[in-house]
């Protein structure tokens, strides 16, 4: 079973835009807590000029999709940092976009930077995996296109266009008024039979649309009926588009 890794562009319309950032809407807030929490540790290294994080203290008791309390990314800057962030309870690998990939074990998370915070970055995509991985087409993504012209705006959203594998949230960091977007449940156990893709021992590991431009079909349906936060197939842009005039964002797993 193979399908090539094809995402949503970004819509060339936007929703209204107001004191820098899009309305967050009845959908901004977090959903309840899914997919096993964990606290989130740290400890800085550097590689190649990409700065991460693994390991270290823990910071426990913070509420789903708040900003992570980090110590290797310095607001104000110029650099857009991204902390990925863990709070599943197994270990992942993640990767994307202009960033050197990693592991992450429960509760730690690692920081890349990805350009500085005036440079254009377009069609950005940022995944993770448990165990098994998927593959291309397969996986849970955050989108997100940085330091746009209009008003120095960042662009971002949560994609099932393709598919879901891991619960996600993608949290602008020191902009209370911009909006979080989360999709905190997994959404393996209830997949429809069509959407259903397995490893070698006939687990689910990925929930697969077999029709990324069809809002009909019963993957994209059941997406879009457990988390309006994301885009459930490739036009879905009414709420599932956020903006934001923001350096750094933390994209968090099983948030």
């Amino acid at each position: 079973m193979s399908q090539r890794w094809k995402i949503a562009a970004l819509p060339l319309a936007f929703a209204l835009l107001d004191a820098g950032c899009a309305d967050p809407g009845p959908d901004a807030s977090p959903g309840a807590t899914g997919g096993g929490s964990s606290p989130v540790s740290s400890a800085s290294t550097s590689t190649g000029g990409v700065s991460s994080s693994e390991a270290g203290s823990a910071s426990t008791g913070q509420p789903p999709g708040d900003p992570v309390e980090v110590d290797c990314r310095t607001p104000g800057d110029g650099k857009s940092t991204l902390a990925f962030v863990n709070r599943c309870d197994e270990p992942l690998q993640f990767l994307g976009s202009l960033i050197e990939g990693g592991e992450l074990g429960p509760g730690q998370f690692a920081c890349r930077d990805v350009g500085n915070s005036e440079e254009p970055l377009s069609s950005l995509r940022y995944w993770a995996y448990a165990g098994s991985d998927p593959g291309g087409g397969r996986h849970t993504l955050a989108e997100m296109t940085l330091n746009t012209d209009f008003n120095d705006f960042d662009w971002y959203n949560i994609s099932h266009v393709d598919a879901h594998n891991l619960p996600l949230a993608i949290v602008p960091v020191g902009l209370p008024d911009c909006r979080t977007l989360s999709c905190p449940d997994s959404l393996l156990a209830g997949c429809p039979e069509a959407g259903r893709y397995e490893d070698a021992s006939g687990a689910t590991i990925s929930c697969v649309s077999p029709d990324r431009d069809d809002p009909t079909n019963p993957v994209a349906v059941y997406f879009e009926e457990r988390c309006k936060d994301a885009y459930s197939w490739s036009g879905d842009d009414q709420e599932s588009m956020a903006a934001c005039a923001g350096e750094d964002y933390d994209i968090v797993f099983c948030p």
